[in-house]
């Protein structure tokens, strides 16, 4: 039931005593006293609109700028961010194990209460600077929401998205190894080509917050030709961060994208994501179980997107060996918007296994797994990828491009359906006997829920009680719905 190939090719109320009114029996009435006034206490949230970084408008309160202290939003403001908004001060580029030791004690808390939901103008970006914190912890009934300014969730690349970056290790394309070098703590790797943003380090324990039951819409505005925003990214983020029951909905880039790193996540759900939903690289060394992704019935609004469900390491001369994930429990339902692409590209000498997961709906092959040509001159560092019960349905082929060698097992098209909770069914599909999932040992001590079934969600869920239901955007999995807006 199992294969592995190795291919060739995160007021106080003020109290006044009233005057004493018993009278006393021979004497004149004593004087009226009062009781002290205390000390009133300071309304906590008084001086919120005198932060440099927040702009008070009656109830509506916008973040801008750097936020250099500790700081919650409270639930008495409609909260909007407004261009570049970043999290403590930990963008620069550091110089010295000193430095690296004082922004980490100096980082500062945004911390977001659940149920708030908070709006972005165009061209706003929420970065969370390495050494910083943001704890973002909805819960099922009251998710915490981004999205942009307007009503409703319909809309797509109407602001940036939300970037959290870190002291956790990453490894340079092209097999040049860890970002650190000597007996450096700290590395300088820039977020995605962007200046001021920089990442990286040697701590895989690293903890950038918490961003569980929070749902992120309507994002992906570009900064540059081809430089759009992921609804979430991640550079250098450690296993210390939370990432768990996270909806990201009509995004015009990636949904959730790790550049290194260690975060592992769980309870992820991606809707009308016009790139790629998931995407790891750069030595990001991880565990990922239960995904529901859904693309859009519609064409693609950008050009230079390749929309697939999951998309693992660079191509060829950008290869990074040390990119190595477990992924469980995924199920990828492609639509119209993936334009001949396939479900899943695993490439570049990446090392992926992965378990009792499904994909549909994908006019390629559900999944291309490439090796990586070094140099363009037939110098070839492998991919080594295992599966074990993953099937696939309505794509061309199961594997395009370097294909398989052995028996595939339990592996390869079957004739399964999705119903009302997402779940693949029937049952005598869905079931698997063989439940164990080995980790990804990236320090973190992770460990996969036991499953015994294939996809997402167990398919003996009763209806309306699936996992990502209750909490996400309303209406989101209907797939004529979502996207192309």
């Amino acid at each position: 039931m199992s294969m592995k190939y190795q291919y060739t090719a995160l007021l106080g109320a003020t109290v006044i005593g009233l005057a004493a009114c018993g009278g006393s029996s021979g004497g004149s009435d004593p004087a009226p006293t009062q009781s002290p006034q205390p000390t009133q206490s300071p309304d906590p949230q008084a001086s919120l609109c005198d932060e440099t970084f927040v702009e008070c408008d009656g109830t509506d309160a916008t973040l801008v700028g750097t936020i250099d202290k500790d700081f919650t939003l409270s639930g008495d403001y409609n909260w909007y961010l407004d261009g570049q908004v970043v999290v403590g001060e930990g963008l620069v580029q550091i110089t010295s194990n000193t430095q690296a030791s004082e922004i980490k004690a100096n980082g500062v808390t945004l911390t977001v209460p659940a149920g708030t939901h908070v709006k972005a103008f165009p061209e706003t970006n929420l970065v969370v600077a390495r050494g910083s914190k943001l704890m973002a912890e909805g819960t099922a009934n009251a998710p915490i929401t981004f999205s942009s300014v307007d009503e409703g969730f319909d809309g797509l690349n109407e602001w940036g998205g939300i970037m959290m970056l870190g002291f956790a290790p990453q490894y340079g394309q092209g097999g040049t190894g860890l970002c650190t070098t000597g007996n450096n703590t700290y590395c300088n790797v820039l977020a995605d080509g962007l200046d001021g943003m920089y990442y990286g380090g040697d701590d895989a324990a690293d903890n950038s917050g918490i961003v569980k039951y929070v749902r992120i819409a309507e994002g992906g505005l570009g900064v540059a030709p081809n430089k759009e925003f992921n609804a979430l990214s991640m550079g250098g983020v450690g296993h210390g961060t939370t990432l768990e029951y996270i909806h990201i909905h009509n995004n015009l880039d990636d949904g959730l994208e790790w550049w290194g790193g260690t975060a592992n996540a769980k309870h992820l759900v991606f809707t009308g994501v016009e790139d790629d939903d998931l995407d790891f690289d750069e030595g990001y060394k991880g565990n990922i179980q239960h995904a529901l992704i859904i693309k859009a019935n519609g064409e693609k609004l950008s050009p230079g997107n390749d929309p697939r469900g999951i998309e693992a390491n660079s191509s060829d001369g950008d290869y990074v060996t040390q990119t190595e994930a477990t992924l469980a429990n995924i199920t990828i339902i492609g639509g119209a918007v993936n334009a001949g692409e396939p479900g899943m590209r695993l490439r570049g000498a990446v090392n992926v296994s992965m378990y009792n997961s499904a994909v549909m709906g994908y006019e390629a092959s559900c999944a291309r797994i490439d090796n990586a040509d070094t140099d363009g001159l037939g110098t070839i560092e492998y991919s080594n990828v295992t599966m074990q019960n993953v099937i696939g349905k309505d794509c061309a082929e199961f594997f395009s491009h370097e294909d398989p060698t052995s028996d595939l097992g339990g592996n390869g098209l079957e004739s399964f359906s999705i119903n009302g909770v997402r779940a693949i069914t029937p049952e005598s599909v869905s079931r698997v006997t063989d439940t164990n999932v080995p980790a990804t040992d990236n320090g973190s001590g992770f460990t996969f829920d036991v499953t015994d079934y294939i996809g997402a969600v167990d398919p003996s869920t009763a209806p309306g009680e699936a996992w990502w239901q209750g909490w996400i955007i309303g209406g989101a999995t209907d797939q004529d719905a979502i996207g192309n807006q």
